[in-house]
């Protein structure tokens, strides 16, 4: 790997040596190294307690690659999966009448076939499985119709990410999810402690009389309840 490449200092007429990737370590520019770390420690957390991973918003599948992975490589619950919902085209129009603030072009581009085809790539098919539609009505029969993808003896998780940016599809999700998480399992929301998502968390809190850990270790993750 090249570490250094001499450049002129035309100012000062001297050469000096400054840091540029080449094409081998290029992907070093984009990696968000601060997130990856939080994401590890939020699974490190829960990797030795039963359960599936539950997303809700699952963007470009980023989120979907990173735990699919650490789901592979956690052998001890071999049966656990990574479950994505989300619209797969943008945001409702009952949460853009909502919340003025969001952009019906933001997610427009992360398509299901696209984010299902980036897990493919990455042989993740076995372990993360996509979910389209609203999510305030996708989620719920999700819930109650009989399905292959996990046990017989029914549905459960460890880690419940939650990353509508609304209201409405994250209480929802809250609400119905909660009883389905494990004992010491983490219910977290994603970047900020603003917008729907955080309002959702803060009333489902305070409605249930749970703490909720705003001091938090992950870095993108602003907010959460320990089960």
């Amino acid at each position: 790997m090249r570490l250094f490449n001499k450049k002129n200092d035309k100012k000062n007429d001297k050469k000096i040596e400054i840091y540029e990737p080449d094409s081998r370590d290029k992907y070093l520019e984009t990696i968000e190294f601060t997130y990856l770390y939080s994401m590890f420690e939020l699974f490190k957390t829960v990797e030795n307690i039963p359960g599936h991973i539950v997303e809700l918003g699952v963007g470009a599948g980023r989120n979907a690659i990173v735990l699919g992975n650490l789901l592979k490589l956690n052998s001890q619950h071999g049966n656990s999966k990574y479950f994505g919902f989300d619209t797969f085209e943008s945001y409702t129009e009952r949460d853009l009448n909502n919340h003025k603030e969001l952009s019906r072009e933001r997610w427009s581009n992360n398509s299901k076939s696209f984010v299902d085809d980036r897990i493919k790539k990455l042989n993740l098919q076995d372990t993360c499985f996509t979910v389209e539609g609203d999510i305030v009505e996708s989620l719920p029969e999700f819930l109650k119709s009989p399905n292959s993808r996990f046990s017989s003896t029914g549905f459960y998780c460890r880690l419940i990410y939650i990353d509508t940016s609304a209201y409405e599809p994250a209480k929802l999700s809250i609400e119905v999810l909660f009883e389905y998480l494990v004992p010491g399992g983490i219910l977290a929301i994603d970047q900020k402690k603003q917008g729907g998502e955080w309002k959702a968390l803060v009333e489902f809190a305070t409605e249930n009389n749970l703490e909720l850990v705003t001091t938090s270790k992950y870095n993108s993750t602003p907010a959460y309840i320990i089960k």
